[in-house]
Order: C-alpha cells, then sequence, then structure tokens
C-alpha cells in the first residue's frame, strides 16, 4: 500500500484553502498518504531489527551490497533527467546526480544512510525511541518555519535527505521488529485519529503563508505518520488486513515491484499523465497501471541480468 500512498502524494493537485466539498475530501487523503514515506522507512528498519553481524567486515559487506543495489538504478534513472535540464556547472551537477539529487530519488540517499545506520539502530530502546521522536520533532519544526512560513525555498534533495529528519520512523520500525506487534493498538488510534485532524488543519494554516506545508514535513504529520506505522505493524492489524481476496493478491504483486514504480513512476505522472489530467486519483490510477505495464513488459523483452540495473528485480 505504501507505494500507491507515494503515487496519491505526488499526484495530488488540489487545493488546501478552495473549501469545496472535492477538495476538502482530497486534503484529508492527501495527509492521509503522507505517511507513505514513514511506512517505508519504518518497513526497512522492521526487517533488519534482528539482523547480527560478527564483525566489521561483515557488516561493511553488507552495507556495501546493499546500498549498491539500490543506487544503482537510481543513477541508471536519473540520467534521462540529467540531460533533459540545463548546467551551470556540469561536474557539480554530476555529483548531484550521483547522490541522488534529481526528482525524488533523496530517498535512496536516506536509505543508504539508515544501512549505515543499522549497528546504532540494532541495539534500539524505547528511550532511544522518543529521542529520536525528539530530534525528529526538532528538525522538521526548524525546517517548517524556514520554508513553509518564511517562504524560503530549498531543493527536496536537501530539505529531505538528512537522516535527522525521518529519524524517528526507522528507530519505531526497529523497536517493533525487536519486541514484537503484540501490543494494545486502541490508544495509538486515537492518536492517529487526532494526529489526521490536526494534519489538515495544519496544512490550510501553513498553505495560507507560501503555499507549502502539504506533505509530511510538519509536526502534525508526524504525529500521525508514527501512530500509523504502530497501528499497521499491529499483529491484529495485519490479520485484519490479509485475505485471499482479489485485491489482496493484486496488492501483492504492486508489492513486489514497488521499487521499480518508485523509480520510474515521475516519467509517467510528469510527462504524460500531469499535463492533460488534473483529477489527483485519476492521476495516480493511470501512472501506477502504466508503471505497472512498463515494468511487465520489460521484465519480459529483458534478460533477468539487466533486471537489477533498473531496478525491476
Amino acid at each position: 500500500m505504501a507505494i500507491i500512498f507515494v503515487l496519491i502524494c505526488h499526484s495530488y493537485s488540489g487545493d488546501p484553502l478552495n473549501g469545496s466539498f472535492k477538495e476538502e475530501l482530497y486534503l484529508v487523503v492527501r495527509q492521509i498518504v503522507t505517511c507513505a514515506v514513514p511506512i517505508f522507512l519504518a518497513e526497512s528498519g522492521f526487517f533488519l531489527a534482528n539482523k547480527h553481524f560478527s564483525n566489521r567486515i561483515e557488516f561493511f559487506n553488507f552495507w556495501s551490497m546493499h546500498s549498491f543495489r539500490i543506487w544503482l538504478p537510481m543513477v541508471v534513472w536519473s540520467i534521462p533527467l540529467f540531460f533533459i535540464r540545463e548546467h551551470e556547472n556540469p561536474i557539480l551537477s554530476i555529483v548531484y546526480l550521483l547522490l541522488g539529487g534529481y526528482s525524488i530519488y533523496y530517498f535512496i540517499t536516506l536509505i543508504i544512510q539508515y544501512y549505515a545506520m543499522q549497528p546504532l539502530f540494532g541495539r534500539i530502546t524505547r528511550v532511544g525511541v522518543i529521542l529520536s521522536l525528539v530530534l525528529t520533532a526538532l528538525c522538521l519544526s526548524i525546517d517548517n518555519y524556514y520554508t513553509s512560513i518564511q517562504g524560503h525555498h530549498i531543493s527536496l534533495f536537501i530539505e529531505c535527505a538528512p537522516f535527522v529528519m525521518w529519524m524517528a520512523y526507522p528507530a519505531i520500525g526497529y523497536y517493533i521488529g525487536k519486541n514484537g506487534r503484540k501490543y494494545k493498538v486502541y490508544p495509538w488510534l486515537i492518536i492517529m485519529t487526532l494526529g489526521l485532524v490536526a494534519c489538515v488543519f495544519e496544512t490550510k494554516w501553513l498553505y495560507g503563508y507560501h503555499e507549502n506545508g502539504i506533505g509530511a514535513t510538519k509536526i502534525s504529520a508526524l504525529i500521525f505518520s508514527f501512530s500509523a506505522i504502530i497501528v499497521l505493524f499491529n499483529e491484529k492489524t495485519q490479520k485484519f488486513f490479509k485475505s485471499d481476496s482479489l485485491w489482496y493478491s493484486a496488492l501483492v504483486k504492486v508489492g513486489e515491484i514497488s521499487f521499480g514504480i518508485y523509480l520510474i513512476h515521475k516519467y509517467f505522472l510528469d510527462f504524460i499523465i500531469a499535463p492533460v489530467i488534473n483529477d489527483t486519483l485519476l492521476r495516480a490510477l493511470l501512472t501506477l497501471l502504466l508503471s505497472v505495464a512498463f515494468i511487465l513488459f520489460f521484465k519480459k523483452i529483458f534478460p533477468d541480468k539487466f533486471l537489477q540495473m533498473f531496478g525491476f528485480r
């Protein structure tokens, strides 16, 4: 579901201050899916929580192998964007490309940083989660004041690639992975609901300054996303959503190619769909369909050795 949430995030074309029923509905939907990146980060931590290394060499091999596996496809899909744009300093632009500075590829740099921090997160305690939460809240507050209230513009990479901006999410993922998924979920359902309501109102407030504040980099989104992760990762929640239905099987199949969808969907959205379609959900649906069709076609005609390089394996 997280990759579908990402598509809806990037497809959003509404006006939070419009006031019509449709715009209000889409604003609520947009705030619900704002937990997309936090969920991905928490999942990463959850699945690595019980990974142990006997020595530094073993850890370095793990870090370098996993990092290269996601870094190479990011570079491959950044190259077309490099040639589309004009460059005042081509050397710096190449460095920017290699670091994940184009489009939404900051996420790759972010994950590589968190891979490097696995030994630290592997010893996470409840106090560590709280400290990570406080650090994230502090960074979001500073960023929000500088960008949304004062109106300064910084690139998505500079704003979102530093690991301190999202520390709370891998931290809670590691903590749940180490301590289990059996816990009371109802208090967090209440916090999640209140956080979502706060997201809607904070977005309206921030948008009134410089038409910013829609996404995940705000305090209310931290409260909502953090509690949503705890709710979604709960054992009972997992059992509730799991089924043998066709829609669940389709979601699983989409999840299996989610990394590829993440890498290519902005090409379809920005260059084909967004210029002609304005509706948020229709944009997201068509982007998903085109991305899935492209990946399935690619996997049919190209041998397996090319799939990993393009992020489709």
